[in-house]
């Protein structure tokens, strides 16, 4: 442990001793204090879709269409909804639903919350999640028509992530900086923001006139603990009552804490390397497929995942796959561990006596353990990655901007069975502009066209299609799939929690333990 981990590590159990000889109270029961390892940057989803970012956003701001145990769309700020035909949804909302400052949720409002993410003025992180959509208006004094480029038996789904509605009055007038901590946001949903900072964190109060059934928590404190021991500890000692980012690889730290129970369920997530197709060797697709047979994807997901999860066979979250094809997965291209295998690719490649490659990363955590490895792993057939650390959210921002992308380690959560939720994000073009998810700048206008095909497609031809794609990614390599995690939480035996894989508000499904 290094000096600064020790100080901060002495610094909590000092609170721990100072609590149990009788120091401070105990906060009320129904208060919960929650950390997180990166602060939220924003309580817009257009320009904060992170798990930071999005845990806060998903109790302040309601969506038109919600997901039930199963991931199957449900109502929400919409009451129901019908389609008068294929391509086009007609939705009619909740009665008398108000924002935060008192003032009536309109069609209008939920027209314009969706329409901004089409808006590339807005530059959303959202804005690949609605490709379809065509057309979005107001119509009537409660009613909302969607318009689609073509049938997409996805929308309500991604619409139950992405779709969350605002004021418009607010949000036009705060086009790039609607829910910073100068501006903030006005929602709809169980609780309302009392403070939000970049530095001390976020706390939310209950929204006593929300529309729904009334939150069981009063209060809720949202604190950035970045560092992970420092973060157990803290949960450990009472002055945090729970977390959701805690590592898989450290379970074991974690089972054992007492008053705290670990909760672990199938997450919808995956992690991957990225591989920059425009940047220098990683052009060569031969170069691609050499670190992909040079890296050892098992040991890195065992290192990674402890047993709480499993290497990654396609680019798509477990939960998406076993929807879509059930136990019985296509074959796919695969790249098994292979020195000999990596190095006669390389010999193939523009490359064959291998090549140094700078690499920015974020230092320390997930992403440093994995580049780590992965270097090593490529040092073997004469690959160099020259790694060049940097503070997480200086890296994050970076990286959303696309700039100086080579090899990456990227993690990503999702939140439907869709795998149209993902594949815009890996091979779009649009998500290859910057603030895009697609780091790897792999897409094409036929790709685009196949995404387009997708989004209509249903039952087998949507399966075919979606195996199509995966097939076309573990040839070309833009992406090499790592491993999928399960989703774990740490709680305070205070409280109790019911949460599964499509849980879109984890603080709704949290309550003082006995109630």
């Amino acid at each position: 442990m290094t000096p600064a981990k020790t100080a901060a590590a002495t610094a909590v159990l000092l609170l721990a001793t100072a609590c149990s000889a009788g120091g401070a109270a105990p906060p009320p029961a129904d208060t919960l204090i929650w950390a997180t390892t990166s602060a939220p940057n924003s309580l817009d989803i257009a320009h904060g879709f992170n798990s930071a970012s999005t845990l806060v956003q998903a109790a302040v701001l309601d969506s038109m269409v919600g997901l039930d145990e199963r991931g199957k769309p449900v109502p929400r700020l919409a009451a129901g909804w019908t389609q008068p035909d294929p391509a086009s949804y007609l939705f009619t909302l909740r009665e008398d639903v108000r924002f935060t400052d008192g003032s009536p949720l309109t069609a209008d409002d939920a027209a314009f919350s969706l329409r901004r993410h089409l808006d590339p003025a807005v530059a959303s992180q959202a804005a690949s999640y609605f490709t379809m959509v065509k057309k979005v208006e107001a119509v009537g004094a409660g009613q909302v028509k969607v318009t689609l480029r073509r049938p997409a038996p996805a929308f309500l789904s991604v619409s139950a992530i992405a779709w969350q509605v605002v004021p418009r009055k607010l949000a036009e007038a705060h086009p790039k900086d609607l829910g910073s901590p100068e501006v903030g946001t006005l929602g709809t949903g169980p609780y309302k923001v009392s403070r939000f900072s970049l530095t001390s964190g976020v706390v939310l109060e209950r929204n006593e006139a929300y529309w729904g059934p009334r939150p069981a928590l009063r209060r809720i404190e949202v604190k950035s603990i970045a560092d992970p021991e420092t973060l157990r500890l803290a949960v450990r000692s009472g002055e945090v009552d729970g977390t959701s980012d805690l590592n898989a690889r450290d379970a074991r730290k974690w089972t054992g804490l007492p008053g705290v129970k670990t909760i672990f369920y199938p997450g919808d997530n995956i992690s991957y390397l990225s591989l920059a197709v425009g940047n220098g060797p990683l052009a060569d697709v031969h170069v691609r497929r050499a670190i992909a047979y040079a890296v050892n994807r098992r040991a890195i997901s065992d290192l990674m995942t402890a047993g709480h999860g499993a290497p990654a066979a396609a680019l798509l979250p477990a939960p998406m796959l076993t929807a879509l094809y059930g136990s019985a997965p296509p074959p796919l291209p695969d790249y098994p561990y292979d020195p000999a295998k990596a190095r006669a690719e390389l010999a193939r490649s523009a490359h064959p006596g291998g090549f140094t490659l700078a690499v920015p990363y974020a230092g320390g955590g997930d992403t440093g353990t994995v580049m780590q490895a992965v270097a090593a792993d490529l040092a073997k057939i004469g690959i160099t990655l020259r790694l060049e650390p940097a503070p997480a959210d200086q890296y994050q921002s970076r990286m959303m901007e696309h700039d100086r992308l080579g090899i990456q380690f990227v993690s990503l959560a999702y939140g439907t069975p869709e795998p149209i939720e993902v594949l815009p994000d890996m091979i779009s073009r649009a998500s290859a502009q910057p603030q895009g998810f697609n780091f790897s700048g792999y897409g094409s206008a036929e790709t685009d066209e196949k995404l387009d095909a997708l989004v209509s497609a249903t039952g087998e031809d949507a399966k075919a299609q979606v195996t199509a794609l995966l097939k076309e990614i573990a040839e070309q390599v833009p992406y090499i799939p790592l491993f999928h995690t399960d989703n774990a939480v740490a709680l305070s035996e205070r409280f109790t929690a019911s949460l599964g894989t499509w849980t879109t508000d984890m603080f709704a499904r949290i309550r003082p333990a006995g109630r």
